[in-house]
């Protein structure tokens, strides 16, 4: 469940995770530890330090400013701790990472049925093995 980050309220953030982990736990059996956001409209303090306090281990997105993501691509610093500047201090640090290419797969990666990559065939028994 990916809330609204522009303009979360705390309580609305926990309500919605405990209902996806929930569905999550009872329908598959498992219980997230990555966060996810492929496209929230702006990031917050909130978010990043309740994902930690949820036991969330990484958290990762899509969306940032165009400058913001052309200096952490040139200096390659694309995951970083994030730690909220909170009055709990930096045990509401979580790793962060920004999708390199937004919506899309690296290059060579497109293994979408309108992609043109050919799937990774590692496996030497396989007819179309190809590393």
């Amino acid at each position: 469940c990916m809330n609204d980050e522009a303009n979360p309220y705390y309580e609305d953030i926990v309500d919605q995770m405990t209902l996806g982990h929930a569905f999550l736990k009872k329908e598959l059996g498992v219980i997230p530890t990555i966060g996810w956001h492929i496209d929230p409209f702006g990031h917050s303090n909130a978010q990043a330090s309740l994902f930690a306090q949820m036991g969330f281990d990484a958290f990762f997105f899509a969306r940032i400013d165009y400058q913001d993501h052309l200096q952490r691509m040139a200096t390659q610093s694309m995951e970083f701790n994030w730690v909220p500047k909170t009055s709990a201090g930096r045990e509401n640090g979580i790793f962060s990472h920004v999708n390199y290419w937004h919506y899309e797969s690296p290059p060579s990666f497109n293994f979408d049925i309108n992609g043109d990559d050919s799937p990774i065939m590692d496996d030497k028994r396989l007819q179309g093995y190809n590393l």
